[in-house]
């Protein structure tokens, strides 16, 4: 049985304790794009996996980012240490798939007034601004990674003042789904975590609260991402001047799903799809057919946010922390058993009541886990920065409760 690193012992992160596995990964980027590399990315890649373990287990974020100015102390950021495994967990996939590809990896570009794009040249300069590009991109636009490297139809990005305004409606509405959650539900902002669930209230009254914790969980998760990717947005288009068409929308109004499906594979964002269809649904498609790649995508997934939750310091719990998503992968294959067998799809109004149901029960069960191991018991905002929280708390005194 596997027993997790004891996270107490972690030491705050540093730029010199992260440096070889950022420059070793870079350097595996490097090679990813140049021909006959394969026996160096071999020997590269053990240090890199061995690197990302170390960082991962050692070194605590939060810590570092309390040192920053306007932190007080690491109480309250562990979310950041959750982030921070997810990210160790995805820059090891990608370390193996860049050593295995059969390949090497090429960045395109489209020439002004055609539509047929074409590789960039091996030039140095090019390689080494390509292979960053390469670290940062997980949507794979503008790769040869990507089935669609320039997607057509997409909604091209909106202007920077839209963004910049969407970020602020986004950081307002992440304190406002945090703030509802913990004032609903009390306990989550006890040191260490509490239950959504409160067992004075009674089975009805307590699942209904944590039902209604959950869905403004799920909008707390939506524009966290979100606001991340608006922010990236902001820096690859002011800084670096990228195109607007190399920052689609990432969200697709995921409230609107009418079934499952819909839900992961398109409303929902579809930054890391690749590497669960990579390491999860084409080995075991391959096994199992189509079940097996559903359940092999959303199995990756599970292990991602499994491993994630022990980044907030309070242990570890695959049931909640992965069983929603094997559970989104079991209503998957549901909707695909129900159109083999009446030949309609899962759409409509009845769609959509399915979709948020199924959603809504499995995560009532994973928000509480993450209650339970201290997700909101995270500080996002400095109290004068708090503008969900003033919102809220303007409502709830206007309606005289």
């Amino acid at each position: 049985m596997f027993i997790p690193p004891d996270p107490t012992l972690r030491r705050p992160l540093t730029l010199t304790a992260t440096f070889p596995l950022l420059l070793s990964y870079y350097v595996l980027a490097v090679l990813a794009i140049l021909p006959r590399t394969f026996i160096f990315k071999l020997l590269l890649l053990p240090f890199i996996v061995w690197q990302t373990w170390r960082c991962a287990v050692e070194l605590d974020f939060s810590v570092w980012l309390a040192q920053q100015p306007g932190f007080k102390s690491a109480d309250g950021l562990g979310f950041w240490n959750l982030i921070f495994i997810a990210a160790m967990f995805i820059l090891a996939l990608r370390s193996f798939e860049w050593t295995f590809i059969k390949r090497p990896l090429r960045r395109y570009e489209l020439p002004k007034g055609q539509d047929t794009p074409v590789e960039r040249r091996l030039s140095i300069s090019n390689i080494l601004v390509d292979a960053f590009d390469l670290l940062c991109n997980t949507r794979g636009i503008g790769w040869s990674w990507s089935t669609t490297p320039f997607p057509r139809g997409s909604t091209p990005s909106p202007s920077i003042a839209s963004i910049s305004a969407k970020l602020l409606l986004k950081f307002t509405l992440i304190d406002a789904s945090q703030y509802i959650i913990q004032y609903v539900c009390p306990s989550v902002k006890s040191p260490g975590g509490g239950s959504l669930f409160d067992s004075s209230l009674g089975p009805v009254r307590s699942s209904a609260l944590a039902a209604f914790a959950t869905a403004w969980g799920g909008m707390w998760a939506y524009a966290t991402v979100d606001t991340v990717y608006h922010i990236a947005t902001l820096i690859g288009r002011i800084l670096f001047r990228q195109p607007a068409s190399q920052w689609p929308p990432l969200m697709h109004r995921p409230w609107m799903s009418t079934s499952i499906r819909e839900f992961w594979s398109y409303r929902w964002h579809q930054a890391l799809r690749h590497y669960f269809i990579v390491f999860g649904a084409r080995p075991c498609g391959a096994l199992l057919g189509l079940p097996g790649a559903i359940m092999g995508a959303f199995g990756v997934s599970a292990v991602l946010h499994h491993l994630g939750l022990w980044g907030l310091g309070h242990g570890m719990e695959f049931s909640t922390a992965g069983g929603f998503f094997l559970f989104m992968g079991l209503g998957a294959i549901m909707e695909d058993a129900f159109k083999r067998t009446t030949g309609l799809r899962v759409q409509g109004l009845l769609g959509w009541s399915w979709t948020m149901l199924w959603t809504l029960l499995w995560g009532t069960f994973m928000l509480d886990g993450w209650a339970r191991h201290g997700m909101f018991v995270n500080h996002f905002f400095c109290d004068q920065l708090r503008l969900g929280k003033l919102l809220v708390d303007t409502i709830i005194a206007l309606s005289g409760k």
